[in-house]
């Protein structure tokens, strides 16, 4: 059904304006997509209005709300994910220090930077940046036992 001019007249003066597009189409004897097609082809735009009896919350009360709720999952969750890069980046390290061959406890190994080759603090690296990121920052290091950590640092010696 082709567009008369005097309903396309019509519809450029009332689309704009708070007529709602129930009302249009009774007018015009048009279906609401017919007409909304055909706004969008003469460019022409219906203001936005907000909903009075509307119950939603924006997203970022939402997702406060559920991180109130959540909290101690949402933690554990980060732990979790936290243990487990840091495992596979051992690993990928040989998963036993370089100095005496330790191998017993993962928990017991600490990545050292090699000398002067620090670009920030390798824990907050792992914890918050990406995979890239902290392989990166990983090839720079090597695994050691915390022993062996602890006397390389009181030595004042790095390998």
């Amino acid at each position: 059904m082709k567009w008369k001019e005097e309903d396309i007249k019509f519809l450029k003066e009332n689309y704009k304006t708070n007529p709602s597009l129930v009302e249009i189409s009774k007018q015009l004897k048009r279906s609401i997509r017919s007409i909304q097609h055909k706004g969008i082809r003469l460019g022409l735009f219906r203001p936005r209005f907000k909903k009075e009896n509307s119950d939603a919350q924006p997203k970022k009360v939402i997702n406060k709300r559920y991180y109130e709720n959540n909290k101690k999952d949402i933690y554990k969750r980060k732990q979790e994910r936290i243990k487990k890069n840091r495992d596979e980046l051992k690993k990928l390290l040989g998963g036993e220090c370089s100095i005496c061959g330790y191998k017993k406890c993962f928990a017991a190994l600490d990545f050292h930077h090699n000398s002067g080759e620090k670009e920030g603090n390798l824990s907050y690296i792992i914890k918050d940046s990406s995979k890239q990121k902290s392989l990166k920052e990983i090839k720079k290091c090597i695994l050691l036992c915390g022993n062996c950590h602890r006397e390389l640092h009181s030595k004042g010696s790095v390998v």
